[in-house]
């Protein structure tokens, strides 16, 4: 059995092809297969004012007037006026159509799509023989032979300026005298770089050039008319390369609103002189041309019936044609000119710009206009009118163009009599009088989707161009495949036609029940309710056929959740209301409404209630908010509110205006969807003292709040740059800090670590200060300078506090972990917008670190090279000190002069160096040849370049250093001794000098 699932009754390709915005792009038969009766206004006129109180009448009527009404003068004017795309064209094509053949009339059509000069001027004299006028039309062609766009485009800036520089003070406003003149609004012209502005692409100059030399190709959108503020330049980037002249002209112009109209209206005012002089036209000539043409059917007896489709288009002829078309026919009782009838569409607001003779005529003649900017009213008759003329357009898209045009004058066909779904079809989703199915639409759909489009300041308008272009093509070409896939209608529906202010939405307590209970197909039951349902108080309110057409399951809702409609107040209402239990404040009840209409219609919603409804979420987490999850020192309120701000990139409302960087992160989102609506609803109420519309809502205010408290730390980890990333480098930071105090090194206990990074460093001072590089020392320094506020934060982020004191126990539990990554690398590879700035002055020379570390471990290796030349590893500090007091009592036992200042120096230093380790001095070497091994690791460079060995290699080596200069001056005294008993003294000497060299040969040895 044949059902409704992924049916389509057309072909995309067909549609697209038979559909037709435009009344002039469709054949004959597509034309007259797809016209519906216009909604038309016989319109009085009051000066240039359009009075539409007028009667509503036919095209039949339009034809009967146009052919019966007499003119005195016998040249009739008819203008039919309307907005863009409402039909006025259409109705000049119907008439055209219908006009009854006859040998009396001469017909000239001017087509909305032939505008072009050559076109123009072809329509107009076709058929004439005199010579003067098949000069004007080979003057035409050659000229539009004979030139491009580009050059045209310059030829009517010229010929603009010309114009220009023709006027004087008294051919314009007092206000725009400045612009009159040869120093007038023509010097700008004669610019160079304001010329290149106006002859840029997609500028007026260039679009009207094409428009001469070109007919208007299918599709094309609308040309321009005229001159607009956006063709005048008054923001150019090299204005200062401009004369002074032009430049101050254009500074004048771009400050003042009142003065660029009036050089906006001054080029359009000489804008046709301009065409005519490029094209030959000048003098007259074409008035002429047609009032000779009109003594030629006047001897031939016939009258012309001239139709214009869009006068407006007809740019550089306009003035010499009306002109020409209201010269009287009869003068002194006798018909020199053919009597002339014309028709011509043009907008309203060109209408009022009509020179004073057209409109004297009309007044003079019929007196009336045809208004087509009639809305649908909101009823049977005027739904009616809306499906007739959409069901004949979706009739044409399933014949198609081809069958239309071969079927000719006989009877439109209609596909739905020979379908096996129309009795189904037609009940479900409606057919017209004429008995064309309205499907995939119903006459709901219809009307909802047209009043989408129209104009929100005309919601009944009912635009025929629209109506085509806007929601009959897109849904029959575009959304076909989703329609056979299933998937219709989806989010780009919704977004093509969002509701009317005038139509009733679906409640929020339909809403409500289908996302609770089809969440899966939500969205789209949603809008099939709204636009197929006309928006039911039930969600299970839908023909069968149409579920079926969507691929929606056919399923029992409960109505328990569904919020009952407001009673419809006296006049009628705009906007929907949601249910309340309690009088409340036009304020607080607008911003209700808003956030009902924020669902509903999908408006946006106003910034002051979305500013109003963050504040009271972010505020309720920033309150529960208890700093122990991880445990942190309580921040100041203007702390909170910086990490915290109560806006768009903490609070997120889809559909609210969030002009804020960071917003699409927001940690707390709202999705339109009706139960976020009467949450926000709830808490609007309670926020202005008024109960909940439901229990559920205070429950979740709380539940949220807590669960929001995560990304509240996140936010505030991230604004204080304490986040774990941040705490890292501030932990290597101090780590580094306390290393080059010789305070921390690698493999060190985890205590000792922790102990190291929160100490402040005020009391740090190196033993081995005096034997460091400088570069070392000048780093420490600048470290310790900074090493207090980097220690505090480390503390407030990883301490427990007690009240608002400073924190007085660190969290070991975050903190190991941290610390562990931290000294995962003994080394500082930091870019400088990775450090958070409360590091950046403790570490400002860390980026030498490696560095430093190596140029240390070579000075310690030099220093301990000269030591082992005088103390042999496997030598005791005891030997030594034993062996150079021996050397000073065997000098003194041989009255080897010693001054005192050595005698007490080395004295001094030997007795230092009896205080000190001396087996720091084989750790030290111990910790060098680790680094100094192959492939040796960071951490074991590290550990011999940062350990603190105090003053014990530095008091060694001085003693050694010191003794070993005095024994080699007094072995050099002993030896110069004659005597015997100076011998037996040098001799001693030379057996001490000997020892303490052969500790120092068992040291090269090794």
């Amino acid at each position: 059995m044949a059902d409704f699932r992924g049916f389509l009754c057309w072909t995309p390709e067909t549609a697209a092809a038979t559909i037709n915005t435009e009344a002039v792009s469709p054949s004959r038969a597509v034309f007259l297969a797809t016209h519906a009766p216009l909604r038309i206004r016989r319109a009085g006129l009051d000066g240039r004012a359009i009075v539409s109180d007028g009667p509503l009448i036919d095209e039949k009527t339009v034809l009967k007037d146009f052919l019966s009404l007499q003119s005195d003068t016998g040249a009739l004017l008819l203008p039919v006026v309307g907005d863009s795309g409402t039909g006025k064209s259409h109705l000049v094509r119907w008439v055209r159509e219908n006009l009854p053949a006859s040998d009396k009339y001469k017909i000239i059509y001017l087509e909305k799509a032939k505008t072009s000069l050559r076109a123009v001027i072809d329509a107009l004299l076709a058929d004439a023989d005199s010579g003067a006028l098949a000069q004007l039309r080979a003057d035409i062609h050659r000229f539009t032979d004979g030139v491009d766009a580009a050059t045209l485009s310059r030829r009517l800036v010229n010929a603009l300026s010309e114009a220009l520089a023709a006027t004087t003070a008294r051919d314009v406003p007092q206000h725009a005298r400045p612009l009159s003149g040869p120093r007038g609004l023509t010097v700008v012209l004669q610019d160079p770089h304001v010329s290149a502005f106006m002859l840029g692409q997609g500028k007026f100059i260039p679009r009207l050039a094409e428009q001469l030399l070109q007919d208007r190709a299918d599709g094309e959108p609308d040309r321009p008319m005229a001159f607009t503020m956006e063709d005048l330049p008054t923001d150019l980037l090299d204005l200062h390369r401009a004369a002074q002249v032009t430049i101050k002209l254009i500074s004048a112009i771009s400050g003042s609103t009142q003065l660029q109209q009036a050089a906006v209206d001054l080029l359009n005012q000489h804008l046709e002189a301009a065409v005519k002089r490029v094209a030959s036209l000048g003098a007259g000539r074409l008035q002429d041309a047609m009032l000779q043409v009109r003594r030629e059917y006047a001897r031939k007896d016939k009258e012309i019936i001239l139709l214009i489709e869009d006068f407006a288009l007809i740019q550089g002829v306009q003035r010499d044609l009306l002109d020409a078309v209201i010269e009287a026919a009869n003068r002194y009782g006798s018909t020199t000119l053919a009597p002339i009838r014309t028709l011509m569409a043009v907008t309203t607001g060109y209408f009022s710009d009509l020179p004073e003779t057209a409109l004297t005529r009309v007044r003079a003649t019929a007196g009336y206009v045809y208004n087509l900017n009639v809305p649908f009213t909101r009823d049977d008759r005027g739904e009616s009118e809306i499906t007739s003329f959409v069901g004949r357009y979706l009739n044409a898209a399933r014949v198609g163009r081809d069958a239309l045009e071969n079927a000719g004058e006989r009877q439109v066909p209609n596909p739905c009599e020979t379908c096996s779904l129309v009795s189904r079809c037609h009940e479900q989703f409606g057919a017209t009088s004429e008995g064309f199915g309205l499907y995939p639409f119903n006459s709901s759909a219809l009307v909802r989707t047209i009043h989408a489009t129209a104009p929100r300041n005309d919601p009944y308008a009912f635009v025929p161009r629209t109506v085509l272009g806007s929601v009959i093509r897109p849904v029959l070409v575009e959304h076909a495949g989703a329609l056979k896939d299933g998937t219709f209608p989806d989010a780009r529906f919704r977004t093509q036609f969002p509701t009317a202010d005038i139509d009733e939405p679906l409640s929020t307590g339909v809403q409500e029940v289908v996302e609770t209970e089809d969440p899966l197909d939500a969205a789209r039951r949603k809008i099939v309710l709204e636009f197929w349902g006309g928006a039911p108080d039930q969600a299970g309110a839908l023909p069968s056929a149409v579920l079926e057409a969507f691929a929606l399951e056919a399923r029992t809702f409960s109505g328990a959740s569904v919020i009952p409609r407001q009673p419809e107040p006296a006049k009628q209402r705009t906007k929907t209301e949601p249910f309340t239990t309690d009088k409340l404040l036009p304020s607080l009840q607008a911003k209700v409404n808003a956030v009902d209409g924020w669902l509903t219609r999908e408006q946006v919603l106003q910034q002051a209630v979305a500013s109003e409804l963050r504040t009271v979420i972010a505020t309720a987490v920033a309150q529960r908010y208890r700093w122990v999850n991880p445990l942190m020192r309580e921040q100041s309120q203007t702390t909170i509110r910086a990490a915290w701000p109560s806006n768009a990139r903490v609070v997120s409302i889809e559909g609210a205006t969030e002009n804020v960087q960071g917003a699409d992160t927001a940690p707390i989102r709202f999705k339109r969807t009706a139960r976020n609506s009467r949450y926000l609803r709830s808490v609007l109420l309670l926020k202005n003292g008024k109960p909940a519309q439901r229990a559920e809502h205070v429950r979740r205010l709380s539940t949220e709040s807590d669960r929001y408290t995560a990304s509240l730390t996140t936010a505030l980890q991230k604004n204080l740059q304490i986040t774990d990333d941040d705490l890292v480098l501030g932990l290597r930071a101090s780590l580094i800090g306390a290393a080059l105090a010789g305070l921390a090194w690698p493999g060190m206990d985890e205590a000792e670590l922790l102990a190291a990074v929160f100490a402040d460093g005020r009391s740090w001072a190196r033993g081995d200060a005096a034997s460091r590089d400088e570069a070392w020392n000048r780093t420490l320094e600048g470290h310790l300078r900074h090493r207090t506020p980097l220690v505090e934060r480390l503390r407030d982020a990883l301490g427990v506090a007690q009240g608002d004191g400073k924190p007085r126990l660190i969290d070991a539990a975050r903190a190991l972990p941290l610390l562990r990554r931290a000294t995962a690398q003994w080394d500082w590879q930091v870019t400088g917008s990775d450090v958070p700035e409360w590091v950046k002055k403790a570490v400002k020379s860390f980026a030498n670190w490696t560095d430093l570390v190596n140029a240390q471990n070579a000075s310690l290796r030099r220093q301990l090279d000269d030591t082992r030349r005088h103390h042999p590893r496997g030598t005791t500090g005891a030997q030594v000190l034993a062996a150079v007091r021996d050397a000073l009592l065997a000098a003194e036992d041989a009255s080897i002069p010693m001054p005192l200042a050595t005698r007490a120096g080395i004295t001094d230093l030997l007795s230092r160096a009896q205080d000190v380790d001396w087996k720091i001095l084989n750790q030290l070497e111990d910790d060098l040849l680790r680094a100094e091994e192959t492939g040796a690791s960071d951490a074991a460079r590290v550990t011999a370049a940062v350990r603190d060995r105090g003053v014990a290699p530095q008091v060694v080596r001085a003693l050694l250093q010191a003794s070993d200069a005095w024994l080699t001056t007094a072995l050099e005294h002993a030896a110069s001794r004659t005597n015997s008993h100076g011998d037996e003294a040098a001799k001693g000497v030379q057996e001490l000098l000997a020892e303490w060299r052969s500790l120092s040969a068992q040291e090269e040895d090794r």
